[in-house]
């Protein structure tokens, strides 16, 4: 399988493009010699998982193969160089047109060829015509053949031979809408974005009736959004996908269902609705794409930095503006598309720190291959290396997809073959790496072909045991307790000791001033793993979650046919308080993650209702808690409040 013509991409990235930072910390042997070609030979033989593609099918490619010629290879991408090398999107247009004739066209193309040709989009067209149609250059001599060429290899089997046989992709996930795709080539992920994207009566109904649901409450446009996603489950897709960067900044608050069914209602009587109301009813239906996400568990992909072709300000667009979703869903698996760039730095730390956040580098290697250099060598020093994926072409144009997993891999030796050289990894570790970034990550993250992220293949989970005991319980819903009443949040004061209302007058009907406004107990159920997050429930509206630190408390009850001792196990962020009838069980202070069945407590219930409230402290950031009674006998009933 051919590649890459090693003198092209030495163009690609010629002396001055590329810089990298090379570790200076030898943590292991210096390599054997010959490692640099041995490391080349691995990455360029690993079958590809492609994480993100805009192709056209090849029976649409065939179609309109008579109007193809030399631009095809330009048209995506690169045609941004060309505008902004030109500042003139009307000569552009006529480039792009087959009503003028194509020799006056490449006169229009070839002066601001010339003037963007050093870009890294620039470089992929010229890869692809070099390696696939033999075209060393395109200039005066070529462009007429090269033309001719694209036209002549627009027929059936070119799917085949670009994407399996000369680029050596294995499958490749499509954002392509609502469709079936053939899956030796595909997975698919769809968009909901249109969903969320509402500023009118016509937007809303339009949608309802498209899945046959006739809106007039929000509740029956989530009914609608649901029939969606379901579709989207039907057909297979592997996950959800938003590009709302390209629009609008990528702050959705938690809004409160009163205040997105206000909004929803002011929009149904065709009313004028503001702008920061607009964006609230879109912030509500970003979070409810999400609750279908965790409920379906399904990964969400996430554009952010770079948007082609569009003017909107850069900064909306920043990953640190999803902090509040890492924290509301940490059930979620969130792919960051195209390495934030520019801010790579922000990525590497919000990778680093939410388990549900990952790094995908689709699109990066032909924006800027030293900015990939350069930030996957900082990654791979500071996130796990099964959180970042490289490849994702990113093209509507095959031709480019092959281009792009060129960059790929030369990106993925470049760095791993330095870290090898300075005794960073060894030959052993990088060579796991590669499959890891290149393969196994996506395999894993869209549960493809039987693979999944998860641990259950040790064998100690499985070994009769204290630990399989605990494995049982802890990889099941059985005990959880879903129902509760929360109120909050209220100040630290004196800590998990001190008191507040709740603890000392436990009155479900009562309102009491907390941190900053009067609060009152509210009704919540969980998700089926029993989360209760106390950022959802408290950062409502324009409220900024990582800025809580307080007391929130939780209240269940649970029914008992008979005095009987359990086991009820704890999980919460940070240390907990916990009464049952009134008698303190627990009560330590701690700053942790909370997980579930992370404390063991025996207790003994009472024959009839039990009572049990939890105090929970935030010492900043996440703030939740997970409880489960272990009940062998099946007998116990959680009261629904």
């Amino acid at each position: 399988m051919k590649l890459i013509n090693k003198s092209l991409f030495t163009l690609c990235i010629a002396s001055g493009m590329i810089i990298t930072n090379t570790a200076q910390i030898q943590t292991t042997d210096l390599p054997e010699p010959g490692f640099e070609s041995r490391i080349e030979k691995y990455v360029n033989e690993i079958r590809l998982i492609d994480t993100h593609e805009h192709l056209i099918t090849e029976e649409e490619r065939i179609e309109k193969a008579g109007q193809l010629d030399f631009t095809l290879l330009f048209s995506h991408y690169a045609i941004e160089d060309l505008i902004s090398a030109s500042n003139m999107k009307g000569i552009m247009n006529i480039v792009f047109s087959n009503d003028f004739p194509l020799a006056d066209r490449w006169e229009l193309f070839k002066p601001f060829f010339k003037e963007m040709r050093n870009t890294g989009y620039a470089r992929a067209a010229l890869l692809a015509a070099n390696d696939i149609y033999g075209v060393k250059d395109i200039n005066d001599d070529t462009y007429v053949s090269l033309s001719k060429k694209i036209r002549e290899y627009s027929k059936p089997g070119l799917y085949q031979s670009v994407l399996k046989d000369k680029s050596g992709i294995e499958l490749s996930i499509v954002d392509g809408g609502h469709r079936r795709y053939d899956t030796i080539f595909y997975r698919h992920v769809e968009r909901f974005d249109n969903f969320i994207q509402v500023s009118s009566k016509a937007d809303i109904a339009g949608l309802g009736g498209k899945y046959g649901i006739n809106v007039i409450s929000i509740d029956d446009y989530i009914t609608a959004l649901r029939k969606a996603f379901e579709a989207g489950v039907d057909y297979g897709m592997v996950g959800v996908k938003t590009a709302l960067a390209y629009q609008r900044i990528l702050k959705f608050n938690n809004t409160s269902s009163e205040r997105a069914q206000t909004v929803f209602s002011a929009l149904f009587r065709e009313e004028v609705v503001g702008a920061a109301e607009i964006k609230a009813l879109q912030d509500f239906m970003m979070h409810r794409v999400l609750d279908l996400a965790r409920e379906f568990d399904l990964p969400v992909q996430i554009h952010t930095g770079l948007q082609a072709g569009n003017g909107n300000d850069i900064t909306n667009s920043n990953p640190t503006h999803l902090i509040n979703l890492f924290m509301e869903y940490p059930e979620v698996n969130f792919c960051i598309f195209h390495s934030s760039y520019p801010y790579g730095g922000e990525l590497s730390v919000l990778a680093k720190n939410f388990p549900n956040v990952f790094i995908d580098m689709c699109w990066t290697p032909v924006i800027s291959p030293a900015y990939s250099i350069r930030y996957l060598d900082e990654w791979l020093e500071t996130v796990p290396a099964n959180k970042i994926m490289v490849f994702g072409g990113d093209y509507s144009v095959v031709e480019l997809v092959y281009a792009h997993s060129v960059f790929a891999r030369r990106v993925v030796t470049k760095v791993l073959t330095d870290k090898v050289r300075t005794g960073y990894f060894s030959e052993e570790e990088a060579t796991y790496i590669a499959l890891k970034l290149l393969r196994e990550n996506a395999l894993e993250i869209f549960k493809l072909k039987g693979h999944s992220r998860g641990v259950e293949k040790i064998a100690a989970l499985h070994r009769p045991g204290q630990l399989k005991e605990w494995w049982d319980i802890h990889n099941s819903n059985q005990g959880i307790v879903r129902d509760w009443m929360v109120i909050g949040p209220f100040p630290f004061a004196e800590g998990l000791d001190g008191k507040h209302p709740p603890e000392t007058e436990l009155k479900l009907d009562e309102v009491f001033t907390g941190i900053s406004s009067i609060v009152g107990w509210e009704k919540i159920k969980t998700g089926p793993e029993g989360y209760v997050n106390f950022i959802s429930v408290f950062s409502k509206d324009d409220a900024a979650p990582g800025d809580m630190v307080g007391m929130a408390y939780a209240y269940t009850e649970i029914i008992s046919p008979d005095d009987c001792d359990v086991t009820l196990t704890l999980g919460s962020n940070d240390g907990a308080k916990i009464w049952l009838n009134g008698e303190v069980i627990y009560n330590v202070h701690v700053g942790r993650s909370a997980i579930a069945d992370q404390v063991f407590i025996k207790v003994h219930l009472n024959k009839g209702t039990n009572k049990i409230l939890a105090k929970v402290e935030n010492l900043g950031a996440s703030w939740g808690l997970y409880m489960r009674i272990v009940d062998k006998t099946n007998c116990l009933k959680m009261n629904q409040l």
